[in-house]
């Protein structure tokens, strides 16, 4: 299946790399309970997988990644923070994950959902699982699929309604999140993914690997439109190509070093990129919280107590 096809002097690791020190991460955060709130795992067929683009498995520097164990798992991760009011249309995050990794491991691993409600955030978290325990950015119908994302979308407003957690199938804003290789998601989404106008912001972890064009033209469609880009040495090159395509005439980004980064600076909406060195490109997420001040930046809406 065809495929639905200043900074830089700071260097950039290999790609091969990175994902290599991803697979040996440590293991996940250790919570003595699982956080307040309603998580729901459930198989959906508008998930990412299974997908014609990886029905004969994957391959990686000479190793066979099998359709069976790594692209057959429809599962999608949902959690309803505890306090969430269901509107007339309901806002969304929707993460895409990075290389070898599980939806269940996501959560736990990054603090997804603790972060979620730190945020304040009524909205509902959905984490599609893309490529299972893998070394790979695709995300099958999700990357590839005309109307792909808009389908899913959907699909799980319904599955909630039917669960009786949203009144409406409508849905709000929704807020785009993607760690390293979910750039592929989050790409392939604002490519073809038929709900470019719910999308109200994008929030890149080291994630600047590839679609510069889709993030760049998403993020330069609407004044309203929020790009937001935190970055190691990893993703120094991809995030420099992102600011000189969005540069305009005269400059219309914000550069930060993350550890000067306050909530009232990111909450510009201006195309926003921070660099850390001393943060490790799979601690980014979770280790300071980032996730969760990154989430006080977007449009979604707030729950009544925040």
């Amino acid at each position: 299946m065809k495929r639905r096809a200043l900074l830089a002097t700071l260097g950039t690791a290999p790609l091969t790399g990175l994902m290599a020190a991803q697979a040996a991460a440590p293991a996940p955060h250790p919570d003595s309970a699982e956080p307040p709130g309603t998580t729901i795992f459930a198989p959906f067929e508008s998930a990412p997988y299974p997908d014609p683009s990886r029905s004969h498995g994957y391959d990686y520097e000479g190793v066979h990644y099998g359709a069976a164990a790594h692209y057959s798992d429809s599962t999608v991760a949902l959690y309803v923070p505890p306090g969430f009011r269901a509107g007339a249309a309901t806002d969304f995050v929707v993460h895409f994950h990075g290389w070898r990794n599980d939806v269940a491991h996501v959560l736990a691993r990054y603090r997804l959902r603790e972060q979620l409600l730190a945020s304040g955030l009524n909205a509902v978290l959905v984490v599609p699982q893309g490529p299972k325990d893998a070394p790979d950015s695709g995300f099958g119908k999700l990357e590839l699929d005309d109307d792909g994302f808009s389908r899913f979308m959907h699909d799980v407003a319904r599955f909630l309604v039917g669960r009786g957690i949203l009144r409406t199938p409508a849905i709000g804003r929704i807020a785009l999140t993607a760690h390293s290789g979910g750039y592929g998601g989050a790409g392939g989404v604002l490519t073809r993914g038929g709900m470019n106008a719910l999308v109200s912001d994008v929030l890149l972890f080291d994630a600047a690997y590839g679609y510069y064009d889709a993030f760049a033209g998403w993020a330069a469609s609407a004044q309203q439109n929020h790009l937001l880009s935190l970055f190691t040495r990893d993703t120094s090159t991809g995030n420099a190509a992102l600011m000189g395509m969005l540069q305009a005439p005269h400059p219309n980004i914000f550069v930060f070093l993350a550890h000067r980064m306050t909530l009232a600076a990111l909450q510009t909406r201006a195309p926003t990129f921070a660099l850390t060195t001393q943060v490790a490109h799979d601690e980014l997420l979770q280790q300071r919280d980032w996730y969760a001040l990154f989430l006080r930046t977007t449009a979604l809406s707030r729950t009544p107590a925040s």
